[in-house]
């Protein structure tokens, strides 16, 4: 039996299943209208328990949510903060777990860490720059 979700739980469920990225719980509270910051906040924590949704505490910035999908590991730029999903198939590593102590896995998380095509190409560009100043004219 699938267990009752309010109305305001459901927005806060759309508001995430409609977004491909991670968001904050103040990111979401910013997408919807006459809802409080602690419905919010209890809306994520009812989705969490009932599997829905994955609270995520990866880099410099707060707690992210993501909707429950397909297992998958996480870019997180150690420059600008920005978790990126990456599509893998984790199967073998998680196999590999289970077998070598003969655990039960309910879940993982991978997590690599590193600089971003988009800080990356800033940071080039600020190298450009400084390698190649532009002179002033002697007219």
């Amino acid at each position: 039996m699938r267990e009752k979700i309010s109305p305001q739980t459901e927005m806060v469920l759309g508001v995430l299943s409609s977004s491909r990225c991670h968001l904050t719980a103040e990111e979401i509270l910013g997408s919807l209208d006459g809802i409080g910051t602690a419905t919010v906040y209890r809306a994520l924590d009812h989705l969490t328990e009932l599997g829905y949704v994955r609270r995520l505490s990866l880099g410099k910035k707060k707690a992210v949510y993501e909707c429950t999908r397909k297992p998958h590991m996480h870019f997180v730029c150690d420059r600008c903060g920005q978790v990126y999903d990456i599509e893998a198939d984790l199967s073998g590593m998680i196999g590999e777990a289970a077998k070598c102590c003969s655990h039960q896995v309910t879940w993982s998380e991978v997590t690599a860490h590193g600089i971003c095509k988009a800080c990356r190409a800033a940071e080039a560009e600020a190298i450009a720059s400084t390698e190649h100043p532009i002179k002033p004219s002697t007219n």
